[in-house]
Parts: C-alpha cells; structure tokens; sequence
C-alpha cells in the first residue's frame, strides 16, 4: 500500500476508534454500526461493478443467504459468532452458484439474470407450504429474537452496543485491507483486464469464467459477512431485505461514491446511511430519492464524488507542474541572457 492510503486508512479508523470514549453512545453508535457494515458491502459490491464490470443487481442475495443462516444457527443454540462466519461461506456458495452461468450472459442480460435471481429468492424464502424451508426462513414473518452474542457472561447489546460497534471497525478494517490486496495483486489486474477487454484477456490466457468466479466467491463472502454481523445485531432478519429499495441503496452507495474507486463506497456509505434513516418513514418517497440521486450524480459527476475529487486535485497537480515548469524556464532564460 502507498503511504497516502495507509494514511487516508489508519486515521478515519482511529478516529472511529476513539469516538465511544469521548463522545455520547446512542443513536450515533448504531448509525456508524450500519454504515460501518454497508461500506463492506459497497467495497465488493464495487468490486463486481466498478472492478470487474460485472452489472449485478442482485447483492442481496448473499446478504440474506448470509443473515438467515447466522441467524438460524444462533436460534438453534450456536454461537451468533460462529453463525457469522458460516453464514459468510454460505454467502460464497450463493455466489458461486449464481457464477456458473456468468461466462454465457453479459451486459443487460446479466443484468436481469440477476434481478431474476434476487426475485426467485425472494419467493421461496415466503413460501409456508414447504415445510423445510419455512422451519428455516419462517416465512413472510422471518427471523425474530435471535439470541445476542454473549462473551464471559456480558451481552453485548448491553451498553448501547459498543462491542457490536468495535466488531464492526474490525471487520471493515480486515475486508479493506484485504480488498485492497486483493486488488493489487494479479487477481486485481485480471479483474480489470475482464472489465476493459475481455476478448483481448482471453486471447492473453486469461481464464474469464475463473476470474469470475473468484469475484463472485469473494464478493459474496465479504457481502454475507455483513449481512450475518447486521442480522446478529439487529436480532432479527425478514424478507424486506430483499427488496428493491435495498438494492438501489447499495448500488446508490457505489455510483455516489464513485464507481471504481476505493473509498467511494465508504464516502457513499457515510452520506446516505443517514439519508436512508431518515427517509425510511416516507415509503415510496426513498425510492424517488434514489432515483433522484443516482440521475443527479450521472448529470453532475459520473465519476462519483470521489472520481471528481481524484479528477480536481490531480488537476491542480498538473497546474503546479506547469507553473514550476514555466518558472524554471523564465529562470534558466533570463540566466542565459544576462
């Protein structure tokens, strides 16, 4: 890592750190509890987009794969910590089963595969007539009182949830460092060779339908981890998860952030969580927002807030370059002629 992003990683992280100690817990503390949680899920869920060029619509699937099964687990007597991380390989499997048809659909198909995939889910996790997966899902009534992680005898939902809100720092912590790794090694390159010319790739050796595969396993894990930490705090999951106004949040989080770029999912996490709150109430008024957002970022700034800032201090980069440039050269010409 470059010494810039180790600083623009390490400080907002201390600062989040420090915050319970010197500030009042409350509604603050499961704010950033979310938002903490859906920056891990717009870092892959850029990944696939931004990294991969992969239009997928369906993040919710690993989301709810990975929340019903940390939340079933902890209901039949398992540790909430374990339901976690098993729901996040469940998460992977989801993924990896819907990558096995991602090398013959591209573009807007892959596109409406996905949203498919999200509303076939959606119907079988409802169902009440079978039932095996009504003894899991529960229906259109979903999980409820999931058991709270307890450790040494503490529940950690006691004292406003910091615990839950330092879990959360760790787990953003390590799925953006890895990410980041993952992003500079080969993986990373293949990811963008797929994203920028895919036939060219191929005929280079690339495996496209691997390097597909892994994007989905690892977006899917990382999206399943949130969902199975979110479910555990929230001690509860349904299938309203999966709805659209869900999915366009998300994909809101990545395009405002800046599509492609490492922290835009954390800026866009930060800026519309909030929003989101706040606009939860007016029902399909959340959906105009989104909708109004992701048309003024299109119009404004397609790069994202992010891109644009990137765009704006590299431009006043090149500026100084060109006036030291011009300097120097009024320098050496007036030395010349004197």
């Amino acid at each position: 890592m470059r010494l810039r992003t180790i600083i623009l990683f390490v400080l907002p992280v201390a600062i989040l750190g420090l915050y319970p100690r010197v500030a009042e817990q409350g509604y603050l503390t499961y704010t950033l509890i979310v938002i903490l949680a859906y920056s891990i899920i717009g870092f892959y869920y850029n990944m696939l987009l931004g990294n991969v060029g992969i239009p997928f619509l369906g993040p919710m699937v690993p989301y709810a794969v990975g929340g019903y099964t940390a939340g079933y687990l902890a209901l039949n007597g398992y540790n909430p910590l374990i339901g976690i991380v098993v729901g996040s390989f469940f998460a992977a499997g989801s993924g990896f089963a819907f990558s096995l048809l991602s090398n013959r659909v591209r573009g807007l198909y892959m596109a409406l595969y996905s949203l498919v995939f999200t509303l076939f889910f959606h119907q079988l996790i409802v169902r009440s007539d079978i039932p095996a997966l009504f003894h899991v899902f529960v229906g259109a009534i979903g999980q409820n009182n999931i058991p709270d992680i307890t450790l040494g005898g503490f529940r950690w939902r006691l004292g406003d949830g910091v615990a839950y809100y330092y879990l959360g720092i760790l787990l953003f912590a390590g799925s953006a460092i890895f990410l980041k790794i993952l992003l500079d090694s080969r993986f990373g390159v293949a990811f963008k060779a797929v994203r920028d010319a895919e036939v060219y790739a191929a005929s280079l050796g690339i495996g496209i339908f691997r390097v597909k595969v892994i994007a989905f396993l690892v977006s899917s894990f990382f999206i399943g981890l949130s969902g199975g930490f979110l479910t555990i705090f929230y001690q509860a999951i349904g299938p309203d998860i999966l709805e659209t106004s869900n999915m366009l949040l998300f994909f809101s989080m990545v395009v405002f952030g800046g599509l492609g770029t490492f922290f835009g999912p954390v800026v866009g996490a930060f800026i519309l969580v909030p929003l989101n709150n706040y606009l939860t109430p007016y029902g399909a008024w959340r959906l105009f927002a989104w909708g109004l957002a992701i048309l003024f970022v299109v119009l404004v700034a397609p790069e994202g807030a992010v891109g644009k800032a990137e765009r704006l201090l590299r431009g006043r980069s090149i500026r100084g370059l060109i006036g030291s440039a011009r300097a120097w050269t009024r320098t050496a010409s007036g030395t010349s002629t004197s």
